[in-house]
């Protein structure tokens, strides 16, 4: 779920280029910059926040770096200016940099040696239906209002609530595979004296 919302959440501001271009009286670079704020800052940062994933619990790893992106992706949704989208952007390109590598790190141990390529498809796979669902939904909700309010910005919000949601759901429910690995292997060493 992680993943649809990570991928969904990339293509959301592509998906309403024109209307924040009206929004915000911005042109063609201004919207590349914001792509590409966002880009340079995961980049950047993915590097540094994976040390992350290495010390700490990676559902609360996940939960806080999609908490991060998910209120980054609501404030655009209620900006006034574009200085602002340029700084949230650039915060969620944190957040996602804080998520990509402990799911990364989160599939490999899941999986099986033989069978972790498979993981990473069908990660690849779920994300994949993320873009494109995220993609669409914002493209249809863009030419809409809803109570007053227009349709690009009611799909950042809706698009930050479902983030939130399964970052909640993901911190309280998931178990990091590194704890169970750890009780498998004390249980096989207790068995073995």
């Amino acid at each position: 779920m992680a993943s649809i919302m990570e991928r969904a959440d990339e293509n959301l501001l592509p998906a309403v280029y024109k209307e924040v271009s009206e929004a915000f009286t911005a042109g063609p670079s201004d919207l590349g910059y914001l792509t590409f704020i966002r880009n340079f800052v995961q980049g950047l940062a993915s590097p540094m926040v994976s040390i992350l994933v290495i010390n700490h619990d990676r559902p609360t790893v996940l939960a806080l770096g999609t908490l991060c992106w998910a209120l980054s992706t609501a404030a655009v949704g209620v900006s006034q200016y574009f200085w602002q989208v340029a700084f949230l952007r650039a915060v969620n390109g944190l957040g996602l940099a804080i998520v990509i590598p402990a799911l990364q790190s989160f599939i490999a141990d899941s999986y099986a040696d033989c069978s972790r390529g498979v993981g990473f498809g069908v990660l690849i796979l779920i994300g994949t239906v993320g873009g494109i669902g995220g993609g669409a939904i914002a493209t249809v909700m863009a030419g809409y209002e809803f109570w007053g309010v227009p349709g690009w910005r009611c799909a950042f919000i809706m698009m930050a609530t479902l983030s939130s949601l399964i970052g909640f759901l993901v911190f309280l429910f998931v178990v990091d595979p590194r704890k169970t690995m750890k009780i498998d292997q004390e249980s096989r060493e207790n068995t073995e004296r």
